[in-house]
């Protein structure tokens, strides 16, 4: 059909402004192998929604439809680039930090994130960032940093003179990839300062990753958090209608007591997440094609606590089988 120039110019320009929609669906099974006991989880029922509404204005929101079994907000923020190298961003969103909790759910390499990184940064706030790209003698580089709201993301109407504060820097220098970051956020009335530290390698078919997260709690109100996380995995090319790649995975991690702002009766945090050591082992079997990716996962968890440490299932030895669709 012969359009006129106007027209097709006008369809191509509406075209530019269209939301991109994508889905990531985790489902899972997993097994204590210490008593038996089971269960089932929708662990993420997540829709992103992504768009731009002028050349420098944009937008994203992501919502979670089944987090364990509640509806929650991810992320909610608008987007200026006032050029090609700057992003300021305003709304709900990540605190800048680590490089393994901040991957989207359907990159995660494993079920469960790592020890250094699942209960000890502040992960989502609302508030102001900034994104700077550039290169560093050609190797592409940023900068990401924001000051955020002390308050959690469902207690937005709360005033304060304290605030969360975070900034990471990266650069990909051939097949290694270093990250440095810092976050000072409250627990309670304890401002706690955070520091870390990773290295990626990417080469061909292999990848690894190593992380170190270092937390200090102001005023002596607990003893200092140390936590690692040392990953690595290898891919294989899958000839089947079902699967093209298959990868082995492998994780040691550890985390020294961590506090999460409960208090006792002398003023000192107390500590709710005890000292443990992780080791996880499986494997991911995918299907890649174009926009659709499909993992099948199985992964074991063995956990090493001190005798007298109580723990629940969920840090307990398991295994875990799980579903991820991401389209």
């Amino acid at each position: 059909m012969y359009l006129p120039a106007h027209a097709s110019d006008s369809i191509s320009s509406l075209k530019k402004y269209l939301p991109e929609i994508h889905t990531t669906l985790r489902a899972r099974y997993e097994l204590s192998t210490a008593d038996g006991t089971g269960r089932f989880q929708v662990r993420n029922a997540r829709v992103n929604l992504k768009g731009n509404v002028s050349d420098h204005l944009g937008y994203f929101m992501r919502v979670d439809f089944c987090d364990r079994g509640s509806i929650r907000l991810q992320d909610a923020y608008g987007i200026f680039s006032p050029t090609s190298k700057w992003k300021i961003m305003l709304g709900q969103m990540r605190v800048p930090l680590s490089v393994d909790a901040s991957r989207a759910v359907n990159t995660y390499w494993f079920s469960n994130r790592s020890l250094a990184n699942r209960d000890q940064w502040t992960s989502r706030k609302v508030g102001l960032k900034g994104r700077y790209s550039f290169n560093i003698a050609k190797a592409p580089a940023f900068v990401e940093g924001g000051v955020f709201s002390s308050a959690s993301t469902t207690a937005q109407t709360t005033w304060s003179k304290d605030y969360t504060y975070g900034i990471i820097g990266a650069v990909t220098l051939g097949d290694f990839m270093p990250e440095i970051g810092f976050q000072s956020n409250m627990l309670g009335a304890t401002r706690c300062n955070l520091w870390n530290a990773s290295l990626t390698w990417i080469h061909g078919p292999w990848e690894a990753e190593t992380e170190f997260l270092y937390k200090v709690y102001t005023n002596k109100a607990a003893n200092d958090t140390k936590a690692f996380n040392l990953m690595g995995r290898r891919f294989f090319p899958l000839r089947s209608p079902y699967a093209n790649r298959l990868s082995l995975d492998l994780r040691f991690d550890y985390s020294s007591d961590n506090c999460d702002g409960q208090r006792g009766d002398d003023g000192r945090l107390l500590v709710t997440f005890t000292a443990r050591k992780r080791i996880t082992a499986g494997t991911t079997i995918a299907y890649l094609k174009g926009p659709l990716k499909a993992h099948l996962r199985l992964n074991y968890e063995q956990y090493f606590h001190s005798e007298d440490h109580v723990y629940s299932p969920a840090y307990g030895n398991k295994l875990c089988v799980e579903l991820m669709l991401h389209f």
